[in-house]
Protein backbone atom coordinates (compact mmCIF):
# COMPACT_ATOMS: atom_id res chain seq x y z
CA UNK A 1 0.00 0.00 0.00
CA UNK A 2 1.46 3.46 -1.07
CA UNK A 3 2.12 5.53 1.75
CA UNK A 4 0.08 9.48 1.54
CA UNK A 5 2.45 12.50 1.18
CA UNK A 6 0.77 15.82 2.56
CA UNK A 7 2.30 18.56 0.88
CA UNK A 8 2.59 21.73 3.55
CA UNK A 9 3.29 25.34 3.02
CA UNK A 10 5.71 27.18 5.63
CA UNK A 11 5.51 30.88 5.37
CA UNK A 12 7.31 33.12 8.14
CA UNK A 13 4.74 35.50 9.96
CA UNK A 14 6.58 37.25 12.61
CA UNK A 15 8.54 34.99 14.97
CA UNK A 16 6.18 31.69 13.86
CA UNK A 17 6.13 29.88 10.80
CA UNK A 18 2.65 29.07 9.44
CA UNK A 19 2.00 25.47 8.45
CA UNK A 20 -0.66 24.55 5.59
CA UNK A 21 -1.35 21.08 4.09
CA UNK A 22 -3.71 21.37 1.48
CA UNK A 23 -6.09 18.74 -0.04
CA UNK A 24 -6.15 16.67 3.77
CA UNK A 25 -8.74 14.25 2.42
CA UNK A 26 -10.45 17.53 0.49
CA UNK A 27 -9.70 19.67 3.89
CA UNK A 28 -6.85 22.46 4.80
CA UNK A 29 -4.60 22.03 8.05
CA UNK A 30 -3.51 24.27 9.36
CA UNK A 31 -0.99 25.16 12.82
CA UNK A 32 2.24 26.80 13.64
CA UNK A 33 5.50 25.90 15.05
CA UNK A 34 8.22 28.72 16.69
CA UNK A 35 11.14 26.84 14.28
CA UNK A 36 11.12 25.27 11.14
CA UNK A 37 12.51 22.19 12.50
CA UNK A 38 10.04 21.93 14.42
CA UNK A 39 7.31 22.32 11.61
CA UNK A 40 7.01 18.50 11.01
CA UNK A 41 5.98 17.52 14.21
CA UNK A 42 4.00 20.05 14.44
CA UNK A 43 1.90 19.48 11.54
CA UNK A 44 2.00 15.54 11.53
CA UNK A 45 0.30 15.70 14.86
CA UNK A 46 -2.44 18.13 13.45
CA UNK A 47 -3.00 16.10 10.39
CA UNK A 48 -3.02 13.02 12.46
CA UNK A 49 -5.48 14.68 15.16
CA UNK A 50 -7.87 15.67 12.25
CA UNK A 51 -7.65 12.37 10.21
CA UNK A 52 -7.61 10.03 13.38
CA UNK A 53 -4.85 7.90 12.57
CA UNK A 54 -1.62 7.49 13.75
CA UNK A 55 1.30 10.45 12.88
CA UNK A 56 3.93 7.89 11.28
CA UNK A 57 1.28 6.75 8.99
CA UNK A 58 2.33 9.12 5.95
CA UNK A 59 4.84 11.38 5.06
CA UNK A 60 4.44 15.45 4.84
CA UNK A 61 6.57 17.46 2.50
CA UNK A 62 7.42 20.85 3.50
CA UNK A 63 7.62 23.77 1.64
CA UNK A 64 9.41 26.73 2.74
CA UNK A 65 7.89 30.20 1.73
CA UNK A 66 10.32 32.65 2.11
CA UNK A 67 8.19 35.12 0.53
CA UNK A 68 8.15 37.41 3.30
CA UNK A 69 11.55 37.47 4.51
CA UNK A 70 13.64 39.72 3.07
CA UNK A 71 16.38 38.08 1.60
CA UNK A 72 18.53 38.69 -1.45
CA UNK A 73 18.01 36.41 -4.86
CA UNK A 74 21.38 35.06 -4.18
CA UNK A 75 20.44 33.35 -0.84
CA UNK A 76 17.43 32.66 -2.37
CA UNK A 77 19.33 30.73 -5.41
CA UNK A 78 21.52 28.92 -2.91
CA UNK A 79 18.80 27.65 -0.76
CA UNK A 80 17.33 26.04 -4.44
CA UNK A 81 20.90 24.99 -5.36
CA UNK A 82 20.92 23.05 -2.12
CA UNK A 83 17.69 21.67 -2.13
CA UNK A 84 18.40 20.43 -5.79
CA UNK A 85 21.99 18.76 -4.56
CA UNK A 86 20.06 17.02 -1.47
CA UNK A 87 17.41 16.00 -4.07
CA UNK A 88 20.31 14.65 -6.41
CA UNK A 89 21.99 13.14 -3.75
CA UNK A 90 18.82 10.81 -2.59
CA UNK A 91 18.27 9.41 -6.61
CA UNK A 92 21.80 9.27 -6.54
CA UNK A 93 22.14 6.96 -3.60
CA UNK A 94 18.90 5.08 -4.55
CA UNK A 95 20.32 3.99 -7.85
CA UNK A 96 23.62 3.44 -6.51
CA UNK A 97 23.52 -0.62 -5.99
CA UNK A 98 22.37 -1.45 -9.44
CA UNK A 99 24.84 0.44 -10.52
CA UNK A 100 27.40 -1.11 -8.67
CA UNK A 101 25.78 -4.47 -9.83
CA UNK A 102 26.26 -3.52 -13.50
CA UNK A 103 29.33 -2.06 -13.41
CA UNK A 104 30.98 -5.24 -11.96
CA UNK A 105 28.74 -7.46 -14.18
CA UNK A 106 30.91 -5.55 -17.18
CA UNK A 107 33.80 -6.40 -15.33
CA UNK A 108 35.07 -3.80 -13.67
CA UNK A 109 37.19 -4.15 -10.43
CA UNK A 110 35.94 -3.23 -6.93
CA UNK A 111 38.57 -0.27 -6.99
CA UNK A 112 37.63 0.98 -10.44
CA UNK A 113 33.59 1.04 -9.45
CA UNK A 114 34.83 3.04 -6.03
CA UNK A 115 36.63 5.51 -8.36
CA UNK A 116 33.76 5.62 -10.94
CA UNK A 117 31.01 6.60 -8.33
CA UNK A 118 33.33 8.45 -5.77
CA UNK A 119 32.31 5.46 -2.75
CA UNK A 120 35.48 3.56 -1.23
CA UNK A 121 36.17 0.18 -2.04
CA UNK A 122 34.55 -1.16 1.17
CA UNK A 123 31.62 0.71 0.33
CA UNK A 124 31.28 -0.63 -3.13
CA UNK A 125 31.76 -4.48 -1.18
CA UNK A 126 29.32 -3.72 1.43
CA UNK A 127 26.52 -3.12 -1.25
CA UNK A 128 27.32 -5.82 -3.39
CA UNK A 129 26.96 -8.11 -0.18
CA UNK A 130 23.77 -6.64 0.44
CA UNK A 131 22.21 -7.24 -3.10
CA UNK A 132 23.62 -10.28 -2.15
CA UNK A 133 21.59 -10.74 0.92
CA UNK A 134 18.69 -9.62 -0.68
CA UNK A 135 18.30 -11.96 -3.18
CA UNK A 136 18.96 -14.58 -1.54
CA UNK A 137 15.89 -14.19 0.96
Amino acid sequence: MAVITYRVTATREGDWWSLVAQDVQGREIASQARRLDQADAVIREAIALVLDVDDDGFEVDISPDLTHVEVSDETLETLQLRQALAELSDRAHRRTPAAVAELRGAGLTVRDVAQLLGVTPSRVSQIEKQAALANSA
